[in-house]
């Protein structure tokens, strides 16, 4: 099971609780095997927490993001002044709507 599958398996876990479903939730969240229902919720989350080809996911905080590449801040000949350079990567993330 890849971290994206436990992350899912969380998520439902935690809503089928919120719904009074608690042996649901138990046997969602243990990793056991599942109903053909469960897995296609399973499914459903883990294509939501995926980012889309060719896309990677990046702190929108500043900071986190500074730590991230702060060797290539040291470099900084692009021209651009490090928030610039931040602010339009984070433009380019695709739009997520619910």
């Amino acid at each position: 099971m890849d971290a994206i599958e436990k992350r899912a398996r969380k998520l439902l876990d935690t809503e089928l609780r919120k719904l009074g479903l608690h042996e649901d939730a138990y046997h969602v969240g243990c990793g056991a095997d599942l109903d053909r229902n469960d897995q296609a919720a399973i499914n459903a989350i883990a294509a939501a927490l995926t980012p889309p080809e060719g896309f990677v996911l990046v702190p929108v905080d500043l900071e986190q993001g500074l730590r991230m590449w702060q060797a290539g801040i040291k470099a900084r000949n692009t021209g651009g002044t490090v928030e610039a350079i931040y602010a339009a990567m984070i433009a380019a993330r695709p739009e997520v709507t619910p």
